[in-house]
């Protein structure tokens, strides 16, 4: 049984010792986050010398989404360059040469019909683009290099006013701007909402809606995941959340993000204490079975098959965060034995090194949140912000 008390941080005072290291969920000495093996080996794998970050599953296509995680990742770890190289492919192959004034298209690839390398769908991915425009912002504070900030924030206006939906008093998320609002209400995915980041764009941009649909995001999981588990996609009406029409009530490979976001911790935001408590009969069934399923319905709590590592490794920052310690060892366990040449699988798919580079290094303390959802990084600590 997954004991429900999560641990607590008390002020800020306590919130300035993760720059010490003693971030929550944490499983580790402090690490230099610049010596990352698991983002080396990423690099090596998936990462062009262009700047492009390859799907090698789904016929070597490029997504902002990888892009945009990527960027995240080498900011963690102090590796400018290789975050100039994939902002600069992000820019002249995604967004027509200019960030500024165009959101990256969500999905580039081979064009079967002539051969061509090249957009393969125009529309932009919201998660992408917070991602990219968090790794912006905090780049340019971090690395004192204000023009990732001008670039960040004229993206962000491009979120607010292209996918940023009202619904009566309710500010709701699109997943992106063209295809998701219909008469039968607006379809939401719950992954592109992690609550580190919203905290962190609210204080980027205090006027904006972030706070507004960080606290929706709760209404929403709380709505829709009556045994704790989280579906990929949900539809919001004027009355409440429903069954996606589309995609059911079944959760994988999208939903799996809500636990490991909700792992993470943000100092003195008090909503995650009720996010925590929403997922903890997931938590509760994943410590019975030994693992995390690949397919989980939301609704009926059926479920079939095991999730592949990276599922293992995203669930442990919650179980950690519940103090459920034997589902952690078993999970860790699980992955470990896909653990192949420095990479998780055999072989090795682009989203399981993701889940893992977010998870471990969480765990392993390379990077941790402020309160206002700013990253503290080991190699940064002590210099003036």
């Amino acid at each position: 049984m997954v004991q429900l008390t999560p641990k607590r941080f008390r002020g800020w005072g306590l919130a300035l010792m993760l720059l010490c290291g003693l971030a929550i969920g944490c499983h580790a000495d402090e690490v230099d986050s610049r010596d990352w093996p698991l983002w080396e080996r990423f690099k090596q794998a998936f990462i062009e010398d262009t700047g492009r970050v390859i799907d090698w599953t789904d016929g070597a296509r490029t997504v902002s989404e990888g892009q945009a995680y990527a960027l995240f990742f080498a900011l963690v770890a102090d590796d400018r360059e290789t975050f100039d190289r994939l902002l600069h492919w992000t820019r002249d192959n995604l967004a027509a040469g200019d960030l500024s004034e165009n959101l990256p298209a969500w999905l580039w690839g081979r064009n079967e019909k002539n051969g061509a390398w090249q957009i393969l769908d125009a529309n932009a991915a919201t998660d992408a683009d917070l991602f990219i425009i968090q790794a912006l912002l905090e780049a340019s504070r971090l690395w004192e290099a204000p023009a990732y900030a001008r670039v960040g924030r004229a993206m962000l206006d491009q979120v607010r006013k292209r996918a940023v939906e009202e619904m009566g008093e309710r500010r709701l998320l699109l997943p992106g701007p063209e295809g998701f609002v219909a008469e039968a209400g607006v379809r939401l995915n719950p992954s592109y909402m992690p609550p580190f980041q919203l905290r962190f764009l609210a204080h980027a941009d205090p006027e904006g809606p972030w706070m507004a649909i960080l606290d929706e995001t709760l209404a929403l999981i709380e709505q829709t995941a009556p045994r704790g588990v989280v579906a990929d996609w949900v539809l919001a009406t004027p009355h409440g959340y429903q069954e996606d029409p589309e995609a059911g009530t079944v959760g994988s490979y999208d939903a799996v993000r809500v636990y490991l976001w909700a792992g993470m911790n943000v100092p003195e935001l008090g909503m995650l204490s009720g996010l925590r408590r929403a997922l903890a009969p997931a938590a509760e069934e994943v410590s019975r079975l030994g693992l995390v399923p690949e397919h989980w319905d939301s609704v009926t709590g059926a479920h079939e098959g095991t999730g592949p590592p990276g599922f293992q490794l995203a669930m442990l920052p919650l179980l950690e965060h519940l103090n459920a310690n034997a589902a952690v060892s078993r999970l860790e366990a699980r992955a470990q034995e896909a653990f192949v040449g420095g990479l998780y699988g055999h072989p090795a798919h682009y989203y399981d090194q993701v889940l893992a580079l977010f998870a471990n290094g969480y765990r392993d303390r390379r990077f941790a949140f402020d309160r206002d959802g700013r990253l503290m990084l080991p190699w940064h600590s002590g210099r003036t912000r």
